[in-house]
């Protein structure tokens, strides 16, 4: 049988539920989809049926979704047989395929098939390494050289996600050379080397993404950079060789937070029929296969709600993602990146690099002399609240406090004054106090208080009895 490998092709099932023998070959459909319910739909294998075929190439994602979502519907794979089959001559590959499958303990015809056939196996679910990285195996020596601690990754909440195998966000790190150390940032993350140690990854900062140069083996055409730049995602897959390795099929995305290149293999993301409650037409799926934007309506949120979104796959985050509004470009979540950690200025005091750092790395510090709403300076320990991406002030040191933070304040002396000031609260003795109180104060004034007596003789007088 001629080779498809460079054609569009068809998937020929052989259903087998009914063969009263082994030799009798079973009975040979096109696959021409996937209907609402999740069902495998096929038509007879007519040149006249040619629009209704689904079809596939050898350089997509999409057989390997379509895989997925077949093997999840029969329980007994077994009993069928899929068989690649060039779409533009259907009729006459089906006659040949017929031939093979009555004589398929032949050894010729038994090659034949296994060229042309679809592997379930190769398919099937894989065991995923969900376990999380043993802390005890981590060499901790890698983050010391960087300048960096297994507590303040702690502290910084970025831990958990390095022990899931996932990417911290940029952090400062420090790598000496020769007599002087320079700081960068990047996003690190644990990874095994080819004997099994957990060795540490680095992904540093870049000023651009480097589209000029072959990517894996790829150059990029100038409306591919043009998609990347754009949108931060290749809208295709393509397909890419690494260096010492076989070359496959890949999504490939920009990582806002450091501009290095991602791919992300097609064959591993799973894409369901069935997104937030709506299932996908035909069209839609083999668009969000193939790597394209897809806008679906009426999806429902965990809090029941009914939302819209753009869907993508984005090599990144290793599956599909969910644009919203207009936020859907390469500059936007960059923006939403850079906006992440420690500010360049809190409460009016000019913050040096060196504090940024160890804000952001989860330590906290005693600042002086910063200012309120009010204008009056106070003192405070403070340390980034990373799930909320803001500072948080405390009256103790959370570092050391068995409380560990649970109650926000500032420093005591500056207790009263920034609860008044910033937050208009007030206690018994501040109260109806109108004007800011000073660094330090807890009490009014011998102004404000006269004013206060004041307040509540107008409010007497002013009573009905």
């Amino acid at each position: 049988m001629e080779s498809n490998s460079n054609d569009n092709y068809v998937l020929v099932l052989e259903d087998r539920t009914e063969v009263k023998n082994e030799k009798e070959a079973g009975k040979l459909s096109v696959v021409s989809g996937i209907d609402d319910k999740g069902n495998l739909k096929t038509t007879e294998a007519t040149a006249a049926n040619q629009a209704a075929f689904l079809k596939f190439n050898s350089k997509e994602g999409l057989l390997e979704n379509f895989m997925k979502n077949f093997l999840r519907q029969f329980n007994e794979p077994t009993r069928f047989g899929l068989y690649k089959v060039v779409a533009s001559n259907v009729e006459q590959g089906v006659d040949n395929l017929r031939t093979l499958l009555q004589s398929r303990e032949k050894p010729d015809s038994k090659q034949q098939l296994a060229e042309i056939g679809v592997p379930f196996e190769d398919y099937l679910p894989r065991q995923k390494n969900t376990t999380a990285i043993d802390p005890e195996e981590v060499d901790w020596k890698q983050l010391d050289r960087l300048g960096l601690s297994r507590d303040q990754l702690e502290q910084s909440g970025e831990l958990t996600n390095m022990l899931s195998w996932q990417k911290s966000n940029l952090m400062t790190i420090a790598i000496p050379m020769g007599d002087t150390t320079i700081y960068t940032d990047a996003r690190l993350a644990f990874r095994t080397d080819g004997d099994g140690n957990i060795g540490l990854a680095i992904h540093p900062l870049r000023k651009e993404p480097q589209l000029d140069f072959p990517y894996m083996g790829y150059k990029f055409s100038p409306e591919e950079k043009e998609q990347l730049l754009t949108t931060g995602n290749l809208g295709k897959t393509i397909e890419v060789t690494p260096k010492n390795s076989e070359p496959f099929a890949a999504y490939v995305s920009i990582d806002p937070q450091t501009n290095e290149l991602i791919a992300l293999r097609a064959d591993r993301v799973n894409i369901p029929k069935d997104i937030k409650g709506v299932t996908l037409s035909d069209q839609q799926y083999k668009d969000l296969v193939e790597g394209k934007a897809v806008k679906v309506e009426g999806m429902t949120a965990k809090s029941g709600k009914s939302f819209n979104a753009t869907l993508q796959v984005n090599a990144e985050r290793k599956g599909i993602e969910f644009i919203f509004g207009d936020k859907q470009g390469l500059k936007e979540r960059q923006q939403h990146s850079q906006q992440q950690g420690a500010p360049h200025k809190l409460c009016g005091l000019e913050l040096s690099e060196k504090q940024r750092e160890a804000l952001n790395n989860g330590r906290a510090l005693y600042l002086k002399n910063m200012v309120d709403k009010e204008g009056n300076s106070f003192n405070a320990y403070v340390r980034m609240d990373k799930e909320q991406n803001r500072p948080r002030f405390y009256k103790w040191n959370p570092d050391k406090s068995q409380k560990n933070g649970k109650v926000e304040a500032v420093a005591e002396e500056h207790k009263t004054q920034v609860a008044v000031n910033n937050h208009g609260k007030t206690n018994e003795a501040t109260k109806n106090v109108k004007e800011p109180l000073k660094t330090g104060q807890t009490q009014p004034t011998a102004a404000q208080k006269q004013k206060q007596d004041e307040n509540k003789q107008k409010k007497s007088r002013g009573r009905k009895m």
